[in-house]
């Protein structure tokens, strides 16, 4: 593959889970012995200490940070709960293009709350970072493609931040057609109480459809997700989505 340099961007509250970090050495070393697109220049790795309140901020400082790396084309944002392969970076790569796919996107998957369960308990559902957009006379919002594709390269309407790969040239435009930054928060006047907000990564996703940018999810570069006991990966949400199955037949 052609050298491109990729800018690699992290948020983390002050720690990583052992599966980000594990996952980044083993990365970094075969970055080192393949396509050097992050250890070959000084700006490769940019780790970014945020708040839960201030996501958004960190977004936009990477953005900055691979803006003024002048020779940087890429920007890859995985989050410090994620783990990936080592070849995450030359497969998504593979899969992009700086002009018809200069938005990838790897397979992660959200956890969502799914109502309530006997003696106050929560439920909650997995869902893949998957979305199309969905919009009535009253409501407006995203909603998850739980049929995905397998292992493809499929277009969407959005998805999530937690591993990503962006052209600089997206940042550029949104930075210079906009007064506001790539990933400051969205709100749109609809909604059931009026007006719709949105998370710093589908607000990316939303400035960028109206920039004119596609937008891809590459199903075959997995990821998991450390939730804490759990985690979410294609794996665990198979067995999610048979369970949930089997309990239709039941009921």
């Amino acid at each position: 593959m052609r050298h491109q340099k990729v800018v690699f961007g992290y948020l983390h509250p002050g720690h990583e889970a052992h599966c980000f970090a594990a996952s980044l050495r083993e990365l970094m070393f075969y970055d080192a012995t393949h396509g050097q697109h992050v250890v070959s220049h000084p700006f490769g790795i940019a780790p970014k200490e945020t708040g839960a309140a201030h996501i958004h901020a960190g977004r936009n400082e990477l953005a900055r940070v691979l803006l003024e790396q002048q020779d940087a084309g890429w920007l890859l944002m995985i989050d410090a709960d994620m783990g990936f392969a080592p070849d995450t970076v030359e497969r998504l790569l593979a899969s992009a293009d700086p002009v018809d796919r200069p938005i990838v996107g790897g397979l992660a998957f959200a956890q969502k709350s799914d109502g309530a369960g006997p003696m106050y308990a929560r439920r909650y559902r997995m869902c893949p970072t998957i979305y199309k957009m969905h919009e009535t006379d009253n409501e407006v919002g995203f909603v998850p493609i739980f049929e995905y594709l397998r292992d493809q390269v499929v277009e969407v309407d959005g998805t999530g931040a937690a591993c990503i790969l962006i052209h600089r040239s997206v940042l550029e435009k949104i930075t210079r057609e906009s007064p506001y930054r790539p990933f400051d928060q969205v709100t749109l006047a609809k909604g059931p109480k009026g007006r719709t907000e949105f998370g710093e990564d589908l607000s990316f996703c939303i400035r960028a459809k109206a920039a004119g940018f596609p937008i891809h999810v590459d199903t075959s570069v997995k990821t998991t997700h450390d939730k804490g006991a759990v985690f979410l990966d294609e794996e665990t949400y198979d067995l999610q989505q048979a369970m949930v199955a089997l309990k239709g037949l039941a009921e």
